[in-house]
């Protein structure tokens, strides 16, 4: 069961993200240039494996404390579960919060999620060097820890080195805007459906019908904001 849990978590947080970015940059006529496309993983990657991860690791150790600790192999009834708790909840709202920022706002909590990522990593590894700690939580979650991070600062890097002009224009930020509900939630949408999933049974399976009603949803909410008139027919697609 642990297993299948914390598995779940590395395909719900950073796998799938990527895979619904991926959809969108081939399905979307109006991200074929490719500051667009590094913008939409960006997005994906912050709602998802920062926003939606965090408020998922900060339910887990506020309210099921005891079973996060023993998917980790460490001891029970620890009061640092709650601080660890505030620490993902904070790291999650900011994670949602940046999908809406092209500034020093995103970079901060690009920065503040790899500190933890690679901060939390570093002690899984000394837990295992020292105890020799096998558990999946203290093996399998690493991975996002690591992965996750390494993406946002590739693709910002990437995306200012490259594409810093066409990213400030008008034109990018109104596109970016209608892009936000759908990445946005899809989060929501994958949060509540590993959540259901962990409930009744079946995480991979309610992930998946999560995220996909998130993206539904989105899409309707994306297509019912204003429209791009100020745009010529080149820049709207």
């Amino acid at each position: 069961m642990m297993n299948e849990l914390f598995l779940a978590r590395i395909f719900a947080y950073s796998l799938l993200p990527l895979l619904l970015a991926t959809a969108h940059v081939l399905l979307s006529k109006q991200s074929r240039t490719m500051a667009r496309r590094i913008e939409i993983f960006t997005i994906y990657l912050l709602a998802i494996s920062v926003g939606a991860n965090g408020l998922g690791g900060a339910f887990g150790h506020l309210f099921l404390s005891d079973l996060v600790a023993e998917g980790v192999g460490w001891p029970t009834g620890s009061p640092f579960q709650l601080e660890m708790g505030y620490a993902n909840l904070l790291v999650g709202v900011l994670g949602l919060m940046a999908v809406g920022r092209r500034d020093g706002f995103r970079t901060a909590v690009i920065i503040a999620t790899t500190i933890l990522g690679f901060g939390a990593t570093l002690v899984h590894l000394q837990d295992i060097a020292a105890h020799g700690n096998l558990a999946p939580g203290n093996t399998i979650q690493n991975i996002g820890n690591l992965l996750d991070p390494m993406l946002l600062i590739g693709l910002t890097w990437w995306s200012a080195r490259r594409f810093g002009a066409e990213t400030e224009t008008a034109v990018f930020a109104q596109w970016q805007i209608r892009q936000q509900p759908i990445a946005g939630l899809a989060a929501a949408g994958i949060g509540t459906g590993f959540g259901l999933g962990y409930a009744v049974g079946g995480l991979f399976l309610w992930t998946v019908v999560g995220a996909l009603a998130g993206v539904g949803l989105g899409l309707v909410l994306s297509r019912r904001a204003a429209p791009l008139e100020t745009l010529t027919p080149n820049q709207a697609n």
